[in-house]
């Protein structure tokens, strides 16, 4: 198998469990489910290194993403966000 193939095949059963495990535990908040979709992305792409015929943007915005929850946690656990 191609390694293109087995990286979104595995990157797409990794988001299937993640939703099904987080679900499961009732998990309702949406900033969760992107952070563990954001990390098994770059998990597979780490492992995997699936070829891109253009620049990866899609790896940009999920990180940018990731960091703008991760600083309103952090914002959150020490009392300085706003909303």
């Amino acid at each position: 198998m191609e390694r293109d193939y087995l990286a979104n095949t595995v990157l797409a059963l990794a988001v299937f469990l993640a939703f099904w495990a987080l679900y499961s535990l009732g998990e309702g908040r949406v900033d969760a489910y992107i952070s563990v979709y954001t990390l098994e992305y770059f998990v597979v792409k780490a492992l995997f290194r699936p070829r891109r015929v253009t620049r990866d943007y899609l790896a940009a915005v999920l990180f940018a993403v990731f960091v703008a929850i991760v600083v309103y946690r952090v914002l959150e656990v020490l009392g300085l966000h706003a909303v």
